[in-house]
């Protein structure tokens, strides 16, 4: 039964682990696909657009230079690397766990960390989302954010010892 487990619990954390890995690829592949959304958000232009008066509350916390921008973007790509690149590799150690070929506490260890890292990287969005108040015009991240952010949770639950 412990096999079983550990091959349930390697699977679901192989999930967003690939999930990740196809985002992360693309976001190498088409930066600009991502980073022009990252700039929408943290310059405000729909939020000046669309609620001006809102916007003039909190236009100072408008990110306009395209280097610091750019700059956000890479971090984001990187972070979203090595999450990808843990939970893949997490996900084989979980395998190498039910084969008994590497202790079933470095795999679960392992796993934790890479799921709560994930979990995190959704978290750091809604929090940052939050201070550009996308929840006015960027309501499809929002959601998505918090529906990855739970994914995260969701397996961290099925890992805890």
């Amino acid at each position: 039964m412990d096999q079983v487990l550990l091959l349930v619990e390697a699977a679901l954390v192989a999930g967003p682990g690939l999930w990740m890995a196809v985002a992360v690829f693309d976001n190498w592949r088409h930066p600009r696909l991502n980073e022009a959304a990252v700039a929408t958000v943290v310059r405000l232009d729909l939020l000046a657009q669309d609620y001006p008066e809102d916007f003039a509350l909190i236009a100072h916390r408008r990110i306009d230079a395209p280097r610091t921008i750019r700059r956000l973007f890479w971090a984001i790509r990187l972070a979203e690397t090595v999450a990808a690149a843990a939970l893949i590799g997490s996900a084989l150690l979980l395998l190498l766990a039910a084969g008994a070929l590497v202790p079933v506490a470095l795999a679960t260890g392992a796993a934790i960390v890479s799921a709560a890292f994930f979990t995190l990287i959704w978290a750091g969005f809604l929090i940052g989302g939050n201070y550009f108040a996308y929840w006015y015009c960027h309501q499809w991240a929002q959601s998505n954010h918090f529906m990855l952010m739970v994914w995260g949770l969701l397996v961290l639950l099925v890992l805890k010892p």
